[in-house]
């Protein structure tokens, strides 16, 4: 966890590739074994996508992951308080 300048929680998203390359990955691709699959926390669906977004130990679809007020795309960094993310400026009202 990053503190910002001003003072606030500032958190930074990460962006994880879902195929995986090793032996024992590719074999649960082939239906070997079926890994726990990621749930989106913005709409509660699967996220079958090839990347995901990782915030506060949560994952997101690429396009869920917006701020709670403006609904503005946070690809890179935001802000978290009570449960919900935020862009900078939202955050700081």
């Amino acid at each position: 966890m990053d503190i910002a300048a001003d003072g606030n929680m500032l958190i930074h998203v990460k962006k994880q590739g879902r195929l995986p390359t090793d032996a024992r990955s590719l074999r649960s691709l082939i239906g070997c074994d079926s890994p726990p699959q990621a749930v989106c926390e913005g709409c509660t669906r699967i996220i079958s996508d090839r990347f995901l977004m990782r915030v506060n130990g949560a994952s997101w679809h690429e396009e869920c992951l917006q701020c709670a007020a403006c609904q503005q795309s946070l690809t890179v960094t935001c802000y978290f308080r009570d449960s919900k993310v935020y862009c900078k400026r939202d955050y700081q009202r």
